[in-house]
């Protein structure tokens, strides 16, 4: 049986792998507290042109995510940036995303609300965005370099797998990737658009079998992740930089990369060679945490409610209340993440299916969560079909006469 809830937020943590250990032992000691935890890269290039065609750097990062109530939100927020010493160079980052709707098993570790102390912590910044992009792996350092070339922090990166369209091709999915990559990027709003453009044309994604790649809107949090490798050392972050500049300045129209000197003229810049690439809005994201044991049973039940692809990761469930213990130590369970996007219609649809399937399938232990999506980018199939006519279509040239 589930229960609804419309004042949860979705909390999602990036730190260095010993400093998030260190904040979720410092988190997890309330009942119902929970997090779920992978691990990932961060991204690094080299500064430079006599080394930008190395490698970038990986270094290892911490991935967690926590459904919250809103009422907490804000505090929880202050004493991950405390714990974890955000206020310092390039430590990580910590956000939140309201949840539109949050659906909650009758085994699934809630965090109680706690409206009887209102809450009174410092406020952040809440004109950010997150961006994920799911792509193949071959493709992940090319479209990390746009981003961090648009004026963005090195994405963080981790594994993921895909599921949907190549499990219904038969013998055919071998020729299908199944392993995928996801890059996560947090940015100001005002850098949004740009860092979103950059990489859907990095990675090329109005092609088919390219990937997919989606924007959410962010409520409170703040981020401190480098993008660059150099040899010069300042007191200041690139990020502090530009912010300070923004205040100084009182907007953040200077920014703007749209035109570029050309000798005494001025020329266009970015838009000299833009491509119209089809973009949806208004599209929903849903996210279920359900134990890896019922994973397989959980996707079939999405794909068949109608769900277009899947993404999914493993992590450690860091709670409390855990079941398993070993010589009085806490053994974590492991737990997915799956993740799709698709319509209103459809959203609602799968939600009313996993509403009345998880009783029949005992799928107790289940959290799905609603988040809307103001941005996606992938390939949109055309409207018309020219392989049921016998000619080409009018990109390719003039139309071939029929030989009838």
């Amino acid at each position: 049986m589930f229960t609804v809830q419309k004042t949860y937020s979705l909390v999602t943590g990036i730190l260095p792998n010993r400093t998030a250990n260190q904040v979720l032992d410092h988190i997890i000691s309330g009942d119902g507290a929970h997090a779920l935890q992978w691990h990932g890269r961060g991204t690094l290039v080299y500064d430079g042109w006599r080394r930008a065609w190395m490698p970038a750097l990986s270094p290892a990062k911490s991935v967690f995510q926590m459904v919250v109530p809103d009422d907490i939100v804000s505090g929880l927020v202050d004493e991950v940036i405390e714990v974890g010493k955000l206020h310092q160079q390039a430590t990580g980052a910590i956000f939140s995303s309201h949840c539109e709707n949050a659906y909650f098993g009758s085994d699934f570790h809630v965090w109680p609300s706690d409206s009887s102390n209102p809450n009174k912590a410092k406020s952040q910044n809440g004109n950010l965005s997150v961006i994920y992009c799911i792509v193949s792996r071959q493709l992940t350092e090319k479209i990390g370099r746009a981003a961090i070339d648009a004026g963005a922090h090195g994405p963080i990166v981790y594994y993921a797998e895909g599921r949907g369209l190549r499990d219904r091709l038969g013998w055919l999915r071998i020729t299908k990737e199944r392993e995928k990559e996801v890059l996560m990027v947090v940015c100001d709003d005002a850098d949004a658009e740009g860092v979103f453009e950059a990489m859907d044309q990095a990675g090329e994604l109005h092609l088919p079998g390219r990937g997919f790649m989606y924007r959410l809107n962010v409520q409170t949090g703040m981020f401190n992740l480098p993008s660059r490798m150099s040899t010069h050392h300042y007191k200041a972050s690139m990020q502090q930089i530009i912010d300070t500049i923004d205040h100084l300045a009182g907007h953040t129209h200077w920014r703007d990369q749209s035109a570029f000197d050309v000798g005494a003229g001025r020329g266009t810049g970015k838009q000299l060679l833009k491509v119209s690439r089809p973009i949806l809005t208004d599209q929903v994201a849903i996210s279920t945490m359900v134990r890896r044991s019922q994973m397989t049973l959980l996707m079939d039940l999405l794909l068949d409610a109608g769900a277009p692809g899947l993404n999914l990761n493993y992590g450690r469930f860091v709670a409390k209340q855990s079941d398993n213990t070993v010589a009085g130590a806490r053994v974590n369970d492991e737990y997915g993440l799956l993740r799709c996007v698709t319509n209103q219609p459809t959203a609602e649809k799968i939600c009313s299916v996993l509403e009345q399937m998880t009783e029949h399938y005992r799928l107790t232990d289940l959290c799905v969560l609603i988040n809307q999506v103001p941005t996606v980018a992938t390939y949109v199939p055309g409207e018309k079909d020219y392989r049921s006519q016998k000619s080409t279509p009018p990109s390719a040239g003039t139309p071939v006469p029929s030989s009838a």
